[in-house]
Order: structure tokens, then C-alpha cells, then sequence
């Protein structure tokens, strides 16, 4: 029961992050430079730093929760 939940907030967050990007698709991998780049501005506590991170990474996300 509690995995059906987590799962059903997970789906709700991707469709909420596609309809984000505008276009239905996910965002690109960043780069390994850029990845590192938001690390360590996340780091110094940049909230828009922690934001790329997870934007970047929901194909990431989708493809666990498909396969989960």
C-alpha cells in the first residue's frame, strides 16, 4: 500500500514537471561539468541549483518508476 502511494506521488510530480517544460518532454542529462557545477552552487545553498538537478534528472526518475 505504501509503495502504491509513493508511486502515485511520483507519477503526479512527473506530469507536473513535463507540463513545466511546456513541450511534454524531459529535459537533457546536464553535462558532467555542468552536473558538478550545480553541486557545488547547491552546496553554498543555491536553491536554483538544487532545482536544475532534479529537473535534469526525471528521466532518471521515470525510468526507476517504470522499471521499479
Amino acid at each position: 500500500m505504501y509503495s502504491l502511494l509513493i508511486c502515485f506521488a511520483l507519477c503526479n510530480l512527473l506530469y507536473f514537471a513535463l507540463h513545466i517544460t511546456g513541450n511534454g518532454t524531459f529535459p537533457k542529462p546536464l553535462s558532467a561539468k555542468e552536473e558538478q557545477e550545480c553541486l557545488e552552487r547547491m552546496a553554498q545553498g543555491d536553491p536554483e541549483a538544487r532545482d536544475q538537478l532534479i529537473e535534469h534528472n526525471l528521466r532518471l526518475v521515470a525510468h526507476i518508476i517504470k522499471n521499479g
